[in-house]
């Protein structure tokens, strides 16, 4: 074996150590990416599984749909992100209070969100309402 084995053997080596040296804080933060996706996919599950609504009550008097319906879960929900449909539509307005506050964004556990629409953006008497939280929980309701 000459010098030339033992040389073109050393740059082999020095190659595949630069190589390596390059690939692996790339492939490094892959993986953290990677678990951190993983961590918050997790997160939203449990905070799914932890959601609940309960006591929905639709009523429609003196030219209003009114729903009351109570957070049941453990976690807090965004009732401004809360979507209800009435026979599958999506009314243009509607007034949101909770706990009897008006215009209060944040859905406490136990506490209830009351959303009123007027007849006017109604089409006809509602048959049924679907209520959707923003983790994806609904319930659906006879009127």
């Amino acid at each position: 074996m000459g010098f030339s084995t033992s040389g073109a053997t050393a740059i082999l080596l020095i190659g595949v150590l630069v190589a390596v040296s390059v690939a692996y804080p790339t492939l490094q933060a892959a993986q953290d990416l990677r678990q951190d996706a993983i961590e918050d996919r997790n997160d939203r599950a449990l905070e799914t599984h932890n959601t609940a609504i309960d006591d929905v009550e639709a009523t429609v008097d003196d030219g209003e749909l009114t729903v009351t319906a109570r957070n049941d879960g453990s976690t807090s929900l965004s009732a401004a992100d809360t979507t209800l449909l009435v026979d599958g539509t999506i009314p243009a307005d509607r007034e949101l209070e909770v706990d009897g506050e008006p215009d209060r964004e944040l859905w406490l556990p136990e506490e209830e969100l009351t959303i009123t629409v007027d007849e006017s953006d109604l089409s006809g008497d509602p048959e049924r309402i679907k209520l959707v939280t923003e983790r994806g929980v609904a319930i659906t309701e006879a009127v």
